[in-house]
């Protein structure tokens, strides 16, 4: 069963970049309908509750970098057990910068410096 998560309220923040999903053999695992290279980003999934650390797939490597605030786009959990053992596997359609805010004329903390 999959899971759709809503991501209104959250902010993301990369805590470890992409690096490639391998499998048990080291060879990278790749995305069954596309055959693009799978990559798993560490990300700090923060809202007005708390903060939660997260490893997210995704299809192709995310132009991002360790500490930027992005956008996930369509987050799903897949719950899941082996051997007695269980988690929660996250993936999602993608990760992006996300969208900086434009600040106001003389709000810039290097506004009325000399």
């Amino acid at each position: 069963m999959q899971l759709e998560i809503k991501t209104q309220g959250v902010d993301f923040v990369v805590s470890r970049a992409p690096v490639p999903k391998n499998d048990n053999d080291g060879r990278q695992k790749t995305d069954r309908e596309t055959g693009a290279p799978l990559h798993v980003t560490e990300l700090v999934a923060m809202d007005d509750t708390g903060a939660e650390v997260i490893k997210v797939t995704t299809a192709g490597e995310p132009k991002i970098t360790k500490r930027q605030l992005v956008t996930v786009a369509k987050l799903v959990a897949t719950p899941w057990t082996i051997d007695g053992r269980g988690g929660v596997a996250f993936r999602a359609d993608s990760i992006v910068p996300a969208p900086s805010t434009p600040t106001k004329a003389g709000t810039s903390p290097a506004a009325g410096a000399s």
